[in-house]
């Protein structure tokens, strides 16, 4: 069968720049994530197929990488420089340039990222324009410069009630002494925790506290 030839997204719909916006914000998503947020009642053709089409219109890169389950993968998501100038830009949210991402992050970090993301998109549409993945925290409160000791979380957002809100991942390999660090950091802030299913019993022994969103790995 001859292979399939994409045209490229001439036209951005609605959808579209809904997806770069998620994208903008959780720097990395997985096809799965887009897929249940957009074509929830689709095959999975049909979500595979447009983010091919934004692909080849320059918006959007594809990667794909190792999974927490040993020998299986996962296809992920980022923005492009484009979809980055978009984003950035007055067509699109504005949002800063200096805290959107146009690499997925590290190797061993993306699958870490995109279960964070997760608790995403869980939120209302207020809640949303107030994500901030942990790099953006870190530029923003200038930790890197020497601006701040904060203990910063993986993600953090403001709850429709004015309160910010910490979200941390821990897929089964924080030590004891990371996840008590974490808790001490973390002070009076409420934590959503994302973890495997059944992890949640570790962390609580060893401190944490607040919401648990677990999956299966």
């Amino acid at each position: 069968m001859p292979r399939k030839r994409f045209s490229k997204a001439k036209q951005l719909t609605v959808r579209d720049k809904n997806i770069l916006t998620d994208l903008a914000r959780c720097r990395v998503l997985s096809a799965e994530q887009i897929k249940k947020a957009y074509w929830p009642t689709a095959k999975e053709r049909t979500c595979d197929d447009r983010l091919k089409q934004l692909q080849k219109a320059g918006y959007i890169t594809e990667h794909t990488v190792n999974d927490e389950k040993p020998g299986s993968s996962l296809k992920v998501y980022s923005l492009s420089t484009k979809g980055k100038r978009w984003a950035t830009g007055p067509e699109g949210p504005g949002l800063d340039k200096n805290i959107v991402f146009t690499h997925p992050g590290k190797a061993n970090e993306i699958v870490h990222q995109v279960r964070t993301n997760d608790v995403y998109f869980q939120l209302s549409d207020n809640e949303k324009a107030t994500w901030r993945i942990g790099d953006a925290l870190e530029i923003e409160h200038g930790v890197y410069a020497g601006g701040t000791g904060m203990t910063v979380p993986d993600a953090a957002y403001t709850g429709d009630d004015g309160e910010e809100i910490y979200v941390e991942t821990d897929c089964g390999k924080y030590t004891p002494t990371q996840i008590r660090d974490k808790v001490a950091g973390f002070g009076d802030k409420k934590v959503v925790w994302v973890c495997p299913a059944g992890r949640e019993q570790t962390l609580v022994r060893h401190g944490a506290a607040g919401d648990f969103v677990t999956y299966v790995a």
